[in-house]
């Protein structure tokens, strides 16, 4: 596996995670804003970033796209799509297109 795809995978971790996090808060999704964790590339990140629902449920509309906290990009393998005041989003090089949206939880 080349470092692209490792990253990538990385992602994809946090990502399944968070979608964990989602069906945890099922009761209270609507009403409040949820922690998630950073979904950048570094294996070892702990970062969490605070996303409404409806942030969270636009950013999952794109098998492609990452939410990660300003800094945890890695310009190499992605590049930032959108910027908000507490987090980016980050989409996956065509590289790793496929590999992001293979293992989405989602589709």
């Amino acid at each position: 596996m080349d470092r692209e795809q490792r990253l990538a995978e990385n992602e994809i971790l946090f990502r399944d995670v968070n979608e964990r996090i989602k069906e945890l808060q099922a009761g209270d999704w609507a009403a409040r804003d949820i922690d998630f964790m950073c979904e950048c590339a570094n294996a070892s990140c702990t970062a969490v970033l605070t996303l409404t629902p409806v942030e969270y449920e636009e950013l999952r509309r794109n098998s492609r796209r990452f939410a990660v906290l300003p800094g945890h990009e890695v310009d190499d393998v992605e590049r930032v799509v959108e910027t908000h005041s507490r987090y980016l989003v980050v989409e996956k090089n065509l590289e790793t297109v496929r590999q992001a949206e293979e293992s989405d939880p989602r589709r």
